[in-house]
Protein backbone atom coordinates (compact mmCIF):
# COMPACT_ATOMS: atom_id res chain seq x y z
CA UNK A 1 0.00 0.00 0.00
CA UNK A 2 3.10 2.31 0.32
CA UNK A 3 3.24 2.36 -3.36
CA UNK A 4 -0.23 3.54 -3.96
CA UNK A 5 -0.25 6.54 -1.44
CA UNK A 6 3.39 7.52 -2.66
CA UNK A 7 1.02 7.70 -5.79
CA UNK A 8 -1.49 9.45 -4.99
CA UNK A 9 1.14 12.23 -3.34
CA UNK A 10 2.78 12.25 -6.68
CA UNK A 11 -0.72 12.78 -8.47
CA UNK A 12 -1.43 15.58 -5.52
CA UNK A 13 1.24 17.03 -6.53
CA UNK A 14 1.17 17.06 -9.91
CA UNK A 15 -1.89 18.33 -9.92
CA UNK A 16 -1.31 21.63 -7.81
CA UNK A 17 1.12 22.10 -10.37
CA UNK A 18 -1.11 21.91 -13.09
CA UNK A 19 -3.55 24.19 -11.73
CA UNK A 20 -1.16 26.80 -10.73
CA UNK A 21 0.49 26.98 -14.22
CA UNK A 22 -3.68 26.87 -15.82
CA UNK A 23 -4.15 30.11 -13.56
CA UNK A 24 -1.02 31.93 -14.89
CA UNK A 25 -2.51 34.99 -16.52
CA UNK A 26 0.49 34.88 -19.36
CA UNK A 27 -0.45 31.40 -20.15
CA UNK A 28 -1.66 31.02 -24.21
CA UNK A 29 -5.19 29.82 -24.81
CA UNK A 30 -3.66 26.40 -26.31
CA UNK A 31 -1.66 25.72 -23.46
CA UNK A 32 -4.25 26.51 -21.03
CA UNK A 33 -6.82 24.20 -22.91
CA UNK A 34 -3.76 21.67 -22.67
CA UNK A 35 -3.68 22.17 -19.01
CA UNK A 36 -6.78 21.61 -18.20
CA UNK A 37 -7.22 18.28 -19.78
CA UNK A 38 -4.20 17.55 -18.15
CA UNK A 39 -5.71 18.16 -14.65
CA UNK A 40 -8.91 16.38 -15.75
CA UNK A 41 -6.50 13.43 -16.13
CA UNK A 42 -4.71 14.04 -13.11
CA UNK A 43 -8.50 13.71 -11.20
CA UNK A 44 -9.55 10.76 -12.93
CA UNK A 45 -5.99 8.74 -12.32
CA UNK A 46 -6.15 10.37 -8.29
CA UNK A 47 -9.96 8.99 -8.40
CA UNK A 48 -8.77 5.00 -9.64
CA UNK A 49 -5.86 5.59 -7.04
CA UNK A 50 -7.73 6.35 -4.08
CA UNK A 51 -10.50 3.85 -5.14
CA UNK A 52 -7.54 1.34 -5.30
CA UNK A 53 -6.15 2.43 -1.67
CA UNK A 54 -9.99 2.24 -0.56
CA UNK A 55 -10.35 -1.76 -1.83
CA UNK A 56 -7.16 -2.64 0.06
CA UNK A 57 -8.29 -0.91 3.03
CA UNK A 58 -11.61 -2.66 3.11
CA UNK A 59 -9.65 -6.11 2.49
CA UNK A 60 -7.63 -5.50 5.65
CA UNK A 61 -10.19 -4.39 7.99
CA UNK A 62 -12.42 -7.75 6.87
CA UNK A 63 -8.73 -9.74 7.45
CA UNK A 64 -8.35 -8.02 10.88
CA UNK A 65 -12.20 -8.52 11.51
CA UNK A 66 -12.32 -12.31 10.78
CA UNK A 67 -10.20 -12.56 13.31
CA UNK A 68 -12.04 -10.49 16.21
CA UNK A 69 -15.41 -12.55 14.85
CA UNK A 70 -13.73 -15.93 15.67
CA UNK A 71 -13.00 -14.53 19.24
CA UNK A 72 -16.12 -12.70 19.66
CA UNK A 73 -17.61 -16.11 18.83
CA UNK A 74 -15.37 -18.25 20.94
CA UNK A 75 -16.30 -15.93 24.13
CA UNK A 76 -19.74 -16.25 23.43
CA UNK A 77 -19.53 -19.82 23.57
CA UNK A 78 -17.61 -19.45 27.13
CA UNK A 79 -20.23 -17.18 28.40
CA UNK A 80 -22.88 -19.44 27.61
CA UNK A 81 -21.98 -22.61 28.97
CA UNK A 82 -20.13 -20.56 32.04
CA UNK A 83 -24.19 -19.18 32.47
CA UNK A 84 -25.55 -22.94 32.58
CA UNK A 85 -24.04 -23.42 36.55
CA UNK A 86 -26.30 -20.70 37.68
CA UNK A 87 -28.98 -21.70 35.67
CA UNK A 88 -28.59 -25.19 37.12
CA UNK A 89 -28.13 -23.83 40.90
CA UNK A 90 -31.65 -21.59 40.15
CA UNK A 91 -33.73 -24.58 39.40
CA UNK A 92 -31.55 -26.87 42.65
CA UNK A 93 -32.78 -23.42 44.85
CA UNK A 94 -36.13 -23.70 43.12
CA UNK A 95 -37.09 -27.15 44.15
CA UNK A 96 -35.15 -26.96 47.56
CA UNK A 97 -37.36 -23.95 48.33
CA UNK A 98 -40.31 -26.18 47.00
CA UNK A 99 -39.33 -28.89 49.62
CA UNK A 100 -39.01 -26.94 52.29
CA UNK A 101 -42.27 -25.44 52.12
CA UNK A 102 -43.65 -29.02 51.30
CA UNK A 103 -42.19 -30.16 55.02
Amino acid sequence: MNTQTQTLKELRASLKEVDKKRLDKHVSDAERKVLELTAVALRDAERVAIAKIQKQVIKDMEAKTAGLNAQAKAIRASVTKMNQVPKVLDKIESVIKTAVKII
